[in-house]
This record gives C-alpha cells, sequence and structure tokens, in this order.
C-alpha cells in the first residue's frame, strides 16, 4: 500500500540555495521520474506533478476521465510520438507535497515514492547537493536539419506558390535553431528566469526519461477549463514590441490582421459545426508576448457538468492542430508541413498543460520553446504564411521569436551552481 503520509513543506524563497521547487524537480531526475513544472499565466507560485510510474503512457484524453493528470501532446501522432499524461502521483503547491491516494498502488511505485522521498528530504535538510541534470533525448536532436536563412525563404516561397496554386488562405512554417548551452546552464534557473522575464506566459518545464526535456514560455492558450467556463483564443500576427507605446496604440498591416482574422474565422466555424451559438467573443485586441505582440481573440462557453466536458474534448480534438500553428484549410496546410519542412517538429507546437488539478484544466500550445540536448539547446519557432508574405520578413519574424528563450541562455547562471556542474544524459550525481 501507498504510505499514508502528507507533506507540508511551505514554499521557500527562489534565491535560496536549494528553494522546495528545485528539491522537487532534482529529487525527481535522480531518481529517473518524470516530473512537469509549470507557472500560470498572471500567477507567481509554480506548481509540479512526478508521475511514480517512471514511464508515462501514450493515452487519448478524454475530459471526462477526472485523474490528475499533466498533458504532453506532439504536434501530429506518429509511431514514435504519442500524448503522454503524467499522472499526478506526487503534487506540488504552494501548502507543500501531496500524495494521490488514488493512484496506482504497486510494488514499484512505492518503492519509487520512498526513494523520492528521502532524496527530496534530504536536499531540503541540506544532507545532499547535486549537480544540474536533465534528461537528454534517446534520438539526437541534432540529427534533424538546422535551415539556413535561404532554404527558410525557399520553404516560405514554396509555401506562397502551393497556397497560390490551391487556393487555401494560410500555411504555418517553422524551423529549428541550435545553440550552445552556456557554461553552468542550469534547467531550474532558467525556469525561474523565464518566470520573471514573462509574468502573462504558462511557463513550463517537462523532463521524461526516454523523451527528453522541454523548456518553454508558451502565449497561446489552446484551452482552459475552470468552473462552468471554457476558454480558448486565437493569437495571430506577430511583431516587435514597440517602445514606448502602449499596446491599444499599436498599429497593425493588412497581412498581420488577414492572418488573425483567419485564425478567428476558423474557431468560429468550429463553434457552428458544433452547434454552439451562444459563444462570448472578445477582440481583437493587442498582447504582449516578451518582446513581440500579437493580436488576440478570446472565445468563451457557459456549460455545466458532462456537457463542459464534452465541448472541452470537442475543441480539443478539432481544432488541434489549430490554424494558427499548421493552417487552414487545416487538411491541406498539414499535407504541405510533412512534405517540405524537412525536420520533425516532435513536440513544438502541440500542447502541453495540467489537466484535472486543483479542478482546473488548462491546455496550451507548445510555442517558444527548447529542447535540451547534451550540450546544446534545440529552439522552434514558426511564422503564419499568407498570399502578402515576403519571405525576408517571416525570417526576421521567426528571429524575433527566438529570443524570448535566446536571451534566458546569454546570461550566466547561478555561481553557487556552477562549481559542480557536468551536463548529464542520466541522473544527477547527488553528494553528502
Amino acid at each position: 500500500m501507498m504510505p499514508e503520509l502528507l507533506l507540508h513543506t511551505p514554499i521557500a524563497r527562489l534565491d535560496q540555495p536549494t528553494s522546495t521547487v528545485a528539491a522537487f524537480y532534482a529529487a525527481a531526475v535522480a531518481n529517473q521520474l518524470p516530473i512537469a513544472l509549470w507557472r500560470q499565466p498572471g500567477e507567481r507560485a509554480p506548481q509540479a506533478i512526478v508521475d511514480l510510474s517512471g514511464r508515462p503512457q501514450p493515452d487519448e484524453i478524454d475530459f471526462h476521465t477526472d485523474r490528475p493528470s499533466f498533458i504532453f501532446s506532439p504536434f501530429v501522432k506518429e509511431q514514435h510520438l504519442a500524448t503522454l499524461r503524467l499522472q499526478a502521483d506526487l503534487y506540488l503547491g504552494t501548502d507543500g507535497v501531496h500524495i494521490d491516494h488514488g493512484s496506482a498502488q504497486s510494488v514499484q511505485h512505492v518503492e519509487n515514492y520512498r526513494r523520492f522521498l528521502w532524496t527530496y528530504q534530504q536536499l531540503l535538510a541540506g544532507e545532499l547537493s547535486l549537480r544540474p541534470a536533465w534528461y537528454a533525448p534517446s534520438l539526437q536532436v541534432g540529427r534533424e536539419p538546422v535551415a539556413t536563412e535561404a532554404e527558410f525563404d525557399h520553404l516560405v516561397e514554396l509555401a506562397i506558390d502551393f497556397m497560390r496554386a490551391t487556393n487555401i488562405r494560410k500555411i504555418v512554417v517553422s524551423r529549428r535553431t541550435e545553440t550552445p548551452l552556456p557554461a553552468h546552464f542550469d534547467p531550474i534557473v532558467t525556469f525561474h528566469q523565464l518566470c520573471e522575464r514573462y509574468p502573462h506566459a504558462f511557463i513550463s518545464l517537462v523532463a521524461i526519461p526516454g523523451v527528453g526535456t522541454w523548456l518553454g514560455a508558451s502565449p497561446e492558450l489552446l484551452l482552459a477549463v475552470d468552473g462552468a467556463t471554457l476558454r480558448t483564443m486565437a493569437l495571430a500576427g506577430t511583431q516587435a514590441k514597440p517602445v514606448n507605446t502602449p499596446l491599444d496604440l499599436v498599429r497593425w498591416g493588412h497581412k498581420e490582421q488577414g492572418e488573425q482574422a483567419l485564425v478567428s474565422d476558423y474557431i468560429r466555424e468550429f463553434f457552428h459545426k458544433v452547434g454552439i451559438d451562444d459563444v462570448q467573443e472578445t477582440g481583437p485586441q493587442t498582447v504582449a508576448a516578451g518582446n513581440v505582440v500579437h493580436l488576440q481573440t478570446t472565445f468563451q462557453v457557459q456549460r455545466s457538468g458532462a456537457a463542459l466536458l464534452e465541448v472541452a474534448n470537442q475543441v480539443l480534438h478539432q481544432l488541434h492542430p489549430t490554424s494558427a500553428v499548421c493552417g487552414m484549410p487545416k487538411d491541406k496546410a498539414l499535407s504541405f508541413i510533412l512534405a517540405h519542412e524537412n525536420y520533425d517538429r516532435s513536440f513544438y507546437s502541440g500542447f502541453l498543460g495540467p489537466m484535472h488539478i486543483n479542478g482546473q484544466s488548462s491546455l496550451y500550445v507548445n510555442l517558444r520553446c527548447m529542447q535540451l540536448g547534451t550540450h546544446t539547446a534545440s529552439l522552434y519557432v514558426g511564422a503564419g504564411i499568407t498570399a502578402d508574405s515576403v519571405p525576408a520578413a517571416e525570417w526576421g519574424e521567426t528571429a524575433l521569436k527566438a529570443e524570448t528563450l535566446l536571451s534566458v541562455l546569454r546570461p550566466a547562471t547561478s555561481p553557487a551552481r556552477a562549481a559542480v556542474f557536468s551536463p548529464m544524459q542520466h541522473a544527477p550525481v547527488l553528494q553528502r
């Protein structure tokens, strides 16, 4: 049986050598357990869960299933990629660590729990210190090609030609770029830097053995369910954030306005098709996302009980991948992407987030994200292409978006951690 125990350790200050959040992450990675750490937009305190099974299983997401989980899903499901559900066997909230007594009570769960608990308590007590560590991908990301500016421009030109030939309205193309991890890199330090820099983004750190470690700061909500309310959004159009200009005075060009209108139309059409006509719509309005701004329209639906969960299932399974990361019509845009992007998006432009935790679910599109290799980080960025697109401008847009993460990879991290750093694919070394 799972031990009947609840920990109530208050959240420590984030600048302490070993905070509660850092210890929770470290204890999970030291014991080769999957962990998801996140910070909701507008909130200060992070949350986290650990899956004591050690290996999250592929799953079809159904909101009627009320097990607390963290969902991590790829752009498209393929033979080697599937939607993963990390069970919230252990949950870190503002009032400490809690155990889900409804989780599977196998011998392996109990053993993993005991090992995690011992490591976690030793770290908090200062009896153990550890080197920053993370899970590198089982298949090295570096084998995927990195597009040059000329190659990306050619991809944009192909997309424009394809749209003109087929009369489709939008294709979202993307690219991968690679950058060395700085000396003394620490994923937890970087997570907290993202929280400080981007208070209105969904900040995430997901580390899964055999899958890898992803960090991100997403501005785009896919769907949220809270009480009797469901929310989703259309987010499109990008430009550099103007200096000393209020957001309501930002001006948008024809191309960006048209791109955002396409995404909004896509969502309106979806709700109409499924027979939901009482949608409350707000926007479009300009919103900031770090060093860039976007146009955003919010859609809200009121339902109760099982009816709301059914709408959530429809939104998730019919909207993803959204026109903001794929294009429209979706089937033709997706065919072009899979045929011409020349790399595997993996979990970039998929979705992730907590589900049925504290009575709430919020899934975000996995944008402004990077996957950690052993010594490098792979950053993923994209741009919405319409008939009015200019290839050089689209390259510039992706470069602006890459700055979201590059900006936190440049500064040096904590000197206290630097002295014991060693990039590792497996568990960190714990030292007395």
